[in-house]
C-alpha cells in the first residue's frame, strides 16, 4: 500500500473516530487514574412559565458554556424530549463541575432562565433521574437529567 493511500486511510479513520466521539457523547477527556467518571444525559424539559409574553420561548441549552441544543420554539406546558436530541456528557470527581444553563433566545438580547452545577463536591452526585427547576427573567423551566457512574 502506498504512503499516500495509508495517509488517506489514517485520516479517514481519525475523522471517523472524532465523529463517533461526538455522536456518542462529548469526546471523553482524559481523566486521572483515581478519578471516578460520571455521565449525564439530559432527558426532557417543560416550560412552566414563558419568559416571553407570547407563550412561546425559543429555548436553548448550554453545557459548560457551549450551546448543545436549540434554539427550539417551546410552548408553555409542552414536554420536550431531549434524550434523542442531545449527547451524553461526562465529568469526573477531580475536575471542575459541569454547568448546565437554559436560555431563551430573543432578538437583541438573550435571557438566561437559570443554571446549575452537577458535581461530586457537595453531594456525591446522587445517581439516577433528577429534576432541576430553573427560574429567572419571568421564565420557569423544569429540566430532568440522569446521572450514572461510568467507572
Amino acid at each position: 500500500m502506498s504512503r499516500r493511500i495509508r495517509r488517506a486511510l489514517l485520516g479517514a479513520l481519525l475523522s471517523l473516530s472524532a465523529t463517533f466521539g461526538l455522536v456518542a457523547g462529548t469526546a471523553a477527556p482524559a481523566h486521572a487514574e483515581d478519578a471516578t467518571v460520571y455521565a449525564v444525559q439530559l432527558r426532557w424539559y417543560i416550560v412552566l412559565a414563558t419568559q416571553d409574553n407570547n407563550d412561546v420561548d425559543e429555548v436553548y441549552i448550554k453545557v459548560d458554556g457551549t450551546t448543545v441544543w436549540g434554539p427550539y420554539d417551546s410552548h408553555r406546558n409542552h414536554w420536550i424530549n431531549l434524550e434523542v436530541r442531545t449527547p451524553v456528557f461526562y465529568f469526573d470527581s477531580v475536575g471542575a463541575p459541569m454547568y448546565i444553563e437554559m436560555w431563551d433566545r430573543d432578538p437583541g438580547r438573550n435571557d438566561k432562565v437559570g443554571g446549575f452545577h452537577v458535581n461530586t463536591a457537595t453531594w456525591g452526585p446522587p445517581l439516577g433521574d433528577r429534576t432541576q427547576r430553573l427560574s429567572g427573567n419571568d421564565g420557569i423551566y423544569d429540566l430532568e437529567y440522569r446521572v450514572w457512574r461510568v467507572n
